[in-house]
């Protein structure tokens, strides 16, 4: 074997190696911390920790909880905390026990709308469409239901 088949050759050796310690490197969580992970404990996951950014001073937002969170009443837990490099508040918020998948949505959605009430003052609306009715085209069905899907899962 020559020298350059045996670089080669070690090089796609250390190619391999460094693959696969990433991907055991990338399945590693502290279990009810950093980011879920699909090989969490479900459980464990449903009882993250939910956060927004306020461009709000932590006082403000103790201040008076908005609507959307305290509709959740003593079935969550809530937590302000200053935000990294002076933006705002980091608003958290959790269930006490474990959640259901719908519960968690219903979480997010109301984080997220506490979050528009707390900067903006409302929570702006996208439906009914300003410009009317979608076609009825497979693509309009299939952008109708993300909308529908939108306020648990996240914004589009």
């Amino acid at each position: 074997m020559d020298l350059n088949q045996l670089i080669g050759r070690a090089t796609g050796l250390a190619g391999e190696a460094g693959a696969a310690l990433l991907r055991q490197v990338q399945h590693v969580r502290l279990p009810g911390a950093g980011q879920a992970s699909a090989t969490d404990d479900p459980e464990v996951a449903a009882r993250r920790w939910r956060v927004v950014t306020v461009l709000r001073e932590p006082a403000d937002v103790d201040a008076a909880l908005p609507a959307p969170l305290t509709a959740l009443g003593d079935r969550i837990e809530v937590r302000t905390t200053r935000a990294p490099g002076d933006r705002g508040t980091e608003l958290a918020a959790r269930f006490r026990g474990t959640p259901t998948e719908h519960e968690v949505g219903e979480l997010r959605a109301a984080l997220r709308e506490a979050k528009a009430l707390l900067e903006v003052g409302e929570v702006l609306r996208v439906d009914p469409q300003p410009h009317g009715e979608r076609a009825a085209t497979p693509q309009g069905a299939a952008l109708e239901g993300a909308a529908k899907a939108a306020p648990r899962e996240g914004v589009l």
